[in-house]
């Protein structure tokens, strides 16, 4: 399997994972037994990904780490009180988003170990991975001693509970209901682990100021054309989209969009294709593109082609690694999002 593919694969099973642990599902979605059981399939051929941004990617300037440091505690994302009483030299992330944070904010050397699923930068592509599919290498990582351990907000209570009887140092960063705003505390929260908050700053600042530059090219369009972003359609009469409350639907708020799936009742929801044919949406941005959802194969579902997006040819993929990744790349992923709903802004 493709670092691509796993990748969308780690994104949907989050989804799902959240999506298993809610209470009531949207109006007009019935429950699934996937939901808590199954990974979607995900397909051999992939769609073609945008063309390159010309934005960076926020990145410090890294100081040497000390192995001496004050006692430190902190609160977690998870409301967990985490004592350190060094700044770790041996960390081993759990998630693409924590590991492309821990090297944006130069702390790359540090990290001994990844999850399987992170691929970027590409010298995480060289470290050993402690888990296989979703499930973790205990013993593997005891083994490797680190001094912090990594994990995101799709990390499971039972995981947490093993590592915590373990005795090791483990870090939540991030919620199922991070937004676009929180992603900078998630940095910062990080960086305060791994002993590098300046290096936060910089990263932060930098995203503050693409950020500016972003919205004042969207400001200048004339409409907030519906936008419908899929996440997964595996079975494509009952595709995944975002609702409200996280970072995705924020970006789509920030290109310039409007969401035509925002009143689900849960951050990530399923819905009958019926209700996207209803809702008509202008753009369709295909982030399962890596499932091999193409923009032909959407045209091509029964009834589509009446939706404003599929006769207008606007139907496009996106890089699931740019949207899907609470980290500093979000930027390069709004950017990317805003050229598709608004590119005579960036002309």
């Amino acid at each position: 399997m493709s670092s691509r593919k796993i990748t969308v694969a780690f994104f949907v099973m989050a989804i799902l994972t959240l999506l298993a642990a809610c209470n009531a599902p949207p109006p007009g979605v019935a429950p699934t037994t996937v939901l808590a059981t199954t990974a979607p399939t995900i397909a051999a051929t992939l769609a073609p990904t945008t063309a390159p941004t010309t934005a960076t990617v926020p990145t410090s300037t890294a100081v040497p780490a000390t192995a001496t440091a004050s006692i430190l505690t902190l609160t977690d994302s998870a409301g967990r009180k985490v004592t350190l009483s060094a700044v770790p030299q041996k960390i081993i992330s759990l998630a693409p988003s924590t590991t492309e944070i821990a090297f944006a904010l130069g702390a790359g050397d540090r990290v001994i170990a990844v999850d399987e699923f992170s691929d970027y930068p590409a010298a995480v592509k060289t470290l050993p991975k402690v888990t296989k599919g979703f499930d973790l290498n205990y013993e593997q990582l005891v083994a490797l001693k680190p001094d912090l351990v990594l994990g995101a907000g799709i990390t499971s209570k039972d995981v947490i509970k093993k590592l915590e009887d373990l005795k090791l140092n483990f870090v939540i960063v991030g919620s199922e209901k991070t937004t676009f705003a929180t992603i900078k505390d998630d940095i910062s929260l990080e960086a305060q682990a791994l002993g590098a908050p300046d290096q936060a700053k910089q990263i932060t600042s930098a995203m503050d100021s693409q950020l500016a530059e972003l919205q004042a090219k969207v400001a200048k369009a004339k409409t907030t054309p519906r936008v419908y972003w899929e996440l997964d359609a595996t079975d494509p009469a009952k595709p995944y989209a975002p609702g409200p409350g996280n970072f995705i639907d924020d970006l789509i708020k920030l290109a310039g969009g409007t969401s035509v799936t925002a009143s689900a009742q849960q951050p990530y929801a399923q819905f009958n294709a019926e209700e996207i044919l209803k809702a008509d949406p202008e753009i369709i941005i295909l982030s399962d593109a890596s499932y091999g959802i193409a923009p032909e194969s959407v045209k091509a579902r029964p009834g589509w082609d009446v939706i404003s997006a599929v006769k207008n040819n606007k139907v496009f993929p996106i890089d699931d690694n740019l949207v899907s990744r609470p980290g500093p790349r979000i930027v390069l992923g709004l950017d990317a999002a805003a050229k598709l709903i608004h590119p005579e802004v960036f002309q």
